[in-house]
Formats: C-alpha cells, sequence, structure tokens
C-alpha cells in the first residue's frame, strides 16, 4: 500500500530510577518541546493513526501528536514496538501494514535503526524526532527527518 508512514522517538523522558525503565515518563521540558516541535510539523505531517509502545513515555508522546494531528485522534498501544520487541524491518514492516497516515511512536535502537536503514548510513534520531517515510511498491524510502 503507498503513502506516506512516521516514526516518532518518544520525546524527552526521566533518567532511568530504581521503579524501572517502563515507569519512566516525559519531563515537562520534554512534553513541551515536542509539542512545539509537532506544531511547527504541521503542513508536513498528516497523521491519521497514532500507535505507540506500552511504555508511559511514548504512550504520552503519542497523545501529544494525536491531539495535535486533531480530529478526535486517539493512540493506541502495541507490544510490537516495546523496546527489543522488533527489530529495524519488522518496525517498517508494520509501518507498511499500518497504511498511509499511520505514526509509529517506540524507542531506540530500532527506529534509530530502521531510520538508518532507509538513508543508507548511520544517522542520529534523537528524542522527539520525526521521520516520514514514502512506501511505494519498491518498498519505503526516507523523505525527510526532523529532530526538535
Amino acid at each position: 500500500m503507498n503513502g506516506r508512514r512516521y516514526l516518532v522517538r518518544h520525546a524527552r523522558a526521566e533518567a532511568k530510577s530504581a521503579s524501572g525503565d517502563a515507569a519512566r515518563r516525559l519531563t515537562p521540558e520534554g512534553a513541551a518541546d515536542f509539542e512545539r516541535h509537532v506544531r511547527s510539523l504541521a503542513a508536513d505531517l498528516h497523521v491519521s493513526r497514532v500507535v505507540t509502545s506500552p511504555l508511559d513515555r511514548a504512550r504520552e508522546t503519542g497523545r501529544i501528536l494525536a491531539a495535535a494531528a486533531g480530529a478526535g485522534l486517539v493512540a493506541e498501544a502495541s507490544a510490537e514496538l516495546s523496546p527489543g520487541a522488533s527489530d529495524a524491518r519488522q518496525v517498517l514492516a508494520l509501518a507498511a501494514r499500518l497504511g498511509p497516515g499511520a505514526a509509529l511512536v517506540g524507542h531506540n535502537p530500532e527506529l534509530g535503526d530502521a531510520v538508518s536503514a532507509l538513508a543508507g548510513r548511520r544517522v542520529d534520531f534523537p528524542p522527539g524526532a520525526v521521520a516520514a517515510l514514502d512506501v511505494a511498491g519498491n518498498g519505503p524510502r526516507l523523505a525527510w527527518l526532523r529532530a526538535p
């Protein structure tokens, strides 16, 4: 299926603590920076579905993205985007399967590896970064990458 998809790394989150990695939330600054970043991309984002990792920081990032996309969009969680659940190839296959307008919100190294594979070289994919993929019959192509 043709069309644009998006890979989104969760925004800046709290440092790892004794309560564990899964409980980490976005920092207030990370949430505010990501909201500004997404609003600056409004003309280039055509999101119709937001799918996130089930971890708090990804779900929070997905809610911000969904709110910016408008039309009552609600982020949904998928275990396939959990850290370590999928490799770069599987992430790209999921993006293709979800269809045009899908935004996948997850973690590094999986998302960074997927973007790097499309770029043909190692690229930095920092917290809050958004990559647009054009998916056609010959596979996905990196259209653009923007970081906050």
